[in-house]
């Protein structure tokens, strides 16, 4: 199933369908450049508040490439929180906000428990398993977990040196599984690197959602660093 694209004062912006009740999640395109403040987050905040019906606050990270993971709380307005590359709330009317120009932004819902995540995850981060100390943040895995991948180059364009390719490999015994050598140099699978690693840790196929889109790919929609050093897509999640 195609993810909807939505026009919105800052432009087009991509929605997955069939989001939870009480959940909300959306994507910037190259219509919006990334640059946040004070201002920006408000209009943000607005989106999620009319297209959704949730009144809510953005944290943000300053984002190192690293695999720690931080409990956004729901503030008077926004905040960008130090040094991290991942945020999880459990308290209602809190946004968080993960920003990415090629990297794959995953995010993770139990709405049974109200909980929530935002993963900025890069080859550094997913080498340091980010995702898997997101889903230890977030907590057990309930049977109506969901979790979401957004736009990030895919195979197709994520072109990396055989020294990428040996840090994959000491940290996934089945990483050779998920890097494409059909061209002159490889291509690793990084979405589907992900998934493989959410169905180890339990949520279910079914509940995991990949948005299919490639930032890289000529005529995408969305930001990319590989292609046109410049702007960020956010990954805004809500409840």
């Amino acid at each position: 199933m195609s993810w909807p694209i939505e026009q919105t004062g800052i432009g087009r912006i991509v929605v997955p369908p069939s989001l939870p009740a009480r959940f909300a999640l959306f994507y910037t395109t190259i219509d919006f450049d990334g640059r946040l403040d004070q201002d920006a987050a408000a209009t943000l905040m607005g989106i999620v508040r009319d297209r959704f019906g949730i009144d809510a606050t953005l944290s943000t990270c300053v984002q190192v490439h690293g695999k720690s993971v931080v409990r956004a709380t729901g503030d008077a307005g926004w905040r960008e929180c130090d040094s991290c590359d991942a945020l999880f709330s459990s308290d209602s009317g809190t946004a968080i906000g993960i920003k990415v120009a090629d990297c794959l932004p995953i995010t993770i819902a139990d709405m049974d428990r109200g909980v929530i995540a935002n993963v900025h995850s890069g080859w550094r981060g997913a080498v340091q398993k980010i995702v898997a100390e997101a889903v230890d943040a977030v907590g057990p895995v309930g049977a109506n977990a969901q979790a979401w991948l957004g736009p990030s180059i895919r195979v197709c364009c994520f072109e990396v040196g055989e020294e990428v390719v040996d840090e994959f490999r000491a940290s996934y015994a089945e990483a050779e599984s998920f890097i494409d050598r059909s061209g002159v140099k490889p291509h690793i699978d990084l979405p589907g690197l992900t998934t493989a690693l959410l169905l180890e840790r339990g949520f279910a196929p079914k509940h995991i959602h990949d948005s299919g889109l490639c930032t890289r790919c000529d005529g995408s929609i969305f930001h990319s660093y590989r292609r046109a050093r410049g702007g960020r897509n956010l990954a805004i999640a809500a409840h």
